[in-house]
């Protein structure tokens, strides 16, 4: 009888798993690297409609199918109307299945895999009418470091990359390297750093991706040093400060997750450093139903509470944030009131600064008060009729001179 039931448990499990319906593409172009590709084009959303493209890159040990259930993907192209396509390694290349992101051949302009994963996106581009304005591409682990590689080659070909547990573009050139890479053992300044990117595309003159580094700091496969040099390279690239521009402590609410901001020339985030305590080398993830919560409990996933996959989709530009209406400079005493829009079916909660007197009641859908005498935040929590939360995008309020 037991072993009846594992075996059910296993069938259900695997169904889950394989019900991605991704769609395997066996011809995509030029795949000096030899890999396959995966992709997932939403129901509702036409082959040759114009529509955003994500190229998510899994880590080692994983595939295309268990990358796609982890981190929930497809949800959201399903939502928002996107598509998503997912490179896979193959065991020839790699009996991890990890993806080279150390070996020279495959990580250079133009060759290996890094090319054949180029490739893929110019496939979509020339047969699904992928958005050449708004490609995007993300990994974790290895897959992580690949990602790196590809805004490094291709900075032209993407508008931002997110980078969970990676390492900064030519950490590693070998596997020595590369071993001492993951453990942290390897700091550069920011313009050698920056010098190993230019190099590959040395007549470039066009902006830089926007990146998203993601790094827990009990990470022990991948040290979370990696994510200071992350931040390091791709600051220089921007030509910006290694100091945040704003640092939002309890993001989302969760207390362990703190995000820095790095604003570019345009006033607009070009770096955006995400340090989550307590996580180790995983995705965080957030499973429900809900539409800030997804993702799967897979080897290498973490349930912190944090549906990663989203507000990785939303740093992009691919959802809209839910935003917070008021101001965002105050005089010390000034009456002000910050608003989100109705839903009588739903309770909320607002967090402001201890010094601040509320004027109105905190339990709806707006919220006055008086101001103290220091800048600080005001946030707002929403629990709808469906028990669903939404947290709204944080106000970081100036005070006026």
């Amino acid at each position: 009888m037991k072993q009846t039931h594992l075996t059910i448990l296993l069938f259900l499990l695997a169904g889950n798993l394989f019900s991605q319906k991704l769609q395997a593409v066996k011809k995509f172009g030029n795949n000096p690297g030899r890999l396959r590709m995966y992709m997932y084009n939403p129901p509702g959303l036409a082959p040759g409609a114009k529509a955003p493209l994500v190229i998510v890159l899994h880590g080692c040990l994983q595939n295309a199918k268990i990358i796609a259930k982890q981190t929930d993907w497809n949800k959201l192209a399903d939502t928002y109307g996107f598509r998503v396509v997912y490179p896979q390694q193959r065991v020839i290349n790699n009996p991890c299945q990890c993806f080279n992101f150390y070996r020279p051949k495959d990580i250079n302009k133009n060759s290996g895999e890094d090319y054949s994963i180029e490739q893929m996106a110019e496939y979509m581009m020339h047969n699904y009418n992928a958005d050449s304005a708004n490609i995007y591409i993300t990994g974790l682990s290895a897959g992580a470091a690949m990602t790196v590689v590809e805004l490094a080659d291709y900075p032209q070909l993407f508008k931002a990359g997110a980078i969970f547990a990676g390492a900064a573009y030519k950490t590693a050139t070998n596997i020595f390297s590369a071993m001492a890479g993951m453990y942290g053992f390897i700091s550069m300044s920011p313009a050698h750093w920056g010098g190993y990117v230019r190099a590959q595309n040395p007549d470039y003159k066009g902006p830089y991706p926007k990146v998203i580094i993601f790094h827990g700091n009990a990470d022990l496969v991948v040290n979370a040093r990696n994510g200071k040099q992350l931040v390091k390279q791709w600051t220089n690239l921007h030509n910006i400060s290694q100091q945040p521009t704003q640092t939002i402590q309890h993001f989302a609410q969760v207390k362990s997750l703190q995000k820095n901001i790095y604003m570019g020339a345009d006033s607009l985030p070009a770096v955006i450093y995400y340090k989550m305590r307590h996580l180790g080398h995983a995705l965080p993830v957030y499973p429900g139903r809900c539409e800030q919560r997804g993702g799967h409990m897979t080897p290498f996933s973490a349930n912190k509470k944090y549906f990663s996959t989203y507000w990785t989709a939303l740093d992009f530009g691919l959802i809209k944030a839910p935003q917070i209406s008021g101001k965002i400079t105050v005089a010390k005493g000034e009456q002000v009131t910050y608003t989100v829009p109705v839903n009588y079916s739903s309770s909320f909660s607002w967090k402001f600064p201890k010094d601040c007197k509320p004027v109105s009641n905190t339990g709806n859908n707006i919220l006055t008060v008086i101001w103290g005498s220091a800048p600080g935040n005001i946030d707002v929590t929403e629990m709808d009729g469906k028990h669903c939360k939404r947290v709204y995008s944080t106000v970081l309020v100036g005070l006026e001179p």
